[in-house]
């Protein structure tokens, strides 16, 4: 076989390649699909941190929260996808306190550079508004994972969840350096109750 062949990756093992990861800005016709990935990640991820109970009103947040949060909210929300499936999100609100207030990703595509790359690209969109801290309140699962990315400076915090629960959560920042000149930047729960940011990887 030739080496010309042999660099030509044949039609079979082609066809077996999996499309590429896309990231992209949310829009409002995603909100069902951000409550999925929400529910679905915190029941695969975060059993061993919290309790069935607090699973179960975690994971009530539906459509019209997210919604909500991409319009009146004000948060700036990116969707990783696959196919035109949504394999996970991550959301900043751009306040005078800048927070990352979700990365979810399925469990399936946990450990793949799937919450990573969403939070890069809210880091970027947080460089390119001036902002230069955020902050995450991180579920004790997804604590480490912002660690491994700088994130520090931990203090416990309780997250209200509905009917008087809560979760105990880390509350994490992070300092974003401005960006170089000439450089390219490249279910009816409370809104406390998402912002354990937590089931990501």
């Amino acid at each position: 076989m030739s080496a010309a062949r042999r660099g030509r990756a044949s039609p079979a093992a082609a066809a077996e390649e999996p499309p590429p990861v896309r990231i992209r800005r949310a829009r409002l016709a995603d909100a069902a699909a951000l409550a999925r990935v929400q529910r679905a990640s915190v029941r695969g991820l975060a059993r061993g941190a919290y309790t069935d109970r607090q699973i179960a009103l975690w994971t009530r947040l539906g459509p019209l929260y997210y919604a909500w949060t991409l319009g009146a909210g004000g948060e700036i929300a990116f969707v990783a996808e696959r196919g035109g499936r949504v394999l996970g999100f991550a959301a900043l609100l751009a306040r005078r306190r800048a927070e990352v207030t979700a990365v979810f990703v399925r469990p399936a595509a946990a450990g793949r550079g799937v919450g990573s790359a969403l939070l890069a690209r809210v880091e970027t969109e947080a460089r390119r508004r001036g902002i230069r801290r955020l902050l995450v309140k991180a579920s004790l699962n997804g604590a480490p994972f912002y660690r491994a990315r700088g994130y520090a400076r931990a203090r416990a915090i309780r997250v209200p969840l509905p009917d008087g629960a809560a979760l105990d959560a880390l509350l994490l920042t992070k300092a974003i350096p401005a960006a170089r000149t000439g450089a390219g930047t490249g279910s009816g729960g409370s809104r406390p109750a998402r912002r354990a940011a937590g089931s990501d990887r």
